[in-house]
């Protein structure tokens, strides 16, 4: 019998249902502030559409891993990576020719997510150039703001398994100073960091963020 948390998830199927969303056609209203894209990156994965979520990765993007590594490079992982991840994720019957082709049962068939920000979007100044030791963002052109989010997420898939993030994550997230309120590429995530579960939820199965990305890769 297929496994599912229906009676734990129900408030985040409630939160996440009545969205309106088409998974092909996600809402595009414009990003306002760092609150806002914060609800975007999970209207994203709602909608499980790749574009969307590409569309909010900053150049620099990085993944951070829960569990500290002694190599500070094998902590994390690139934009590239992370994108990898997604296509194959959300998009798995376009997956090209000469790539492995995803086992059937990975076949994602719905989320439920809410991201809920659980501390203040504080200015990143250490990560100016003008910081001691300087940081790789000029303040002149780039705004950053760091936000502690409160993950929930049910991950419905094809075959008998299904998958269940509950934890936090430090996000990052970059205005871009030179464009307007509405434009692309206004609002980037520069960092995600998974801080991992502060506690287990009694009678749920829970995976890591970096456990069920890498399932895609």
């Amino acid at each position: 019998m297929k496994f599912r948390m229906l009676a734990s998830m129900a408030a985040i199927v409630t939160l996440s249902s009545g969205c309106g969303e088409d998974p092909q056609a996600p809402a595009s209203n414009p990003i306002r502030d760092s609150a806002e894209f914060v609800q975007k990156l999970a209207s994203a994965y709602r909608a499980r559409h790749y574009a969307a979520f590409a569309a909010l990765l900053g150049d620099d993007f990085r993944f951070v891993f829960p569990d500290p590594i002694p190599t500070p490079a094998a902590n994390l992982w690139d934009r590239d990576t992370e994108l990898l991840a997604h296509r194959r994720m959300f998009n798995p019957a376009r997956i090209p020719a000469h790539e492995p082709p995803l086992d059937d049962a990975l076949w994602l068939q719905s989320v439920a997510i809410t991201l809920t920000p659980s501390t203040t979007f504080d200015e990143r100044t250490d990560l100016y150039t003008t910081a001691v030791p300087p940081g790789p963002l000029d303040p002149a052109r780039w705004i950053a703001r760091e936000v502690i989010c409160s993950d929930d997420a049910f991950f419905q898939l094809q075959g008998e398994t299904d998958f269940v993030v509950h934890g936090q994550s430090k996000f990052v997230i970059v205005e871009d100073r030179t464009k307007q309120v509405g434009a692309a590429g206004k609002f980037l995530l520069y960092s995600w960091e998974e801080l991992g579960s502060p506690a287990k939820a009694l009678g749920i199965e829970e995976i890591s963020w970096e456990s069920f990305k890498r399932l895609f890769l």
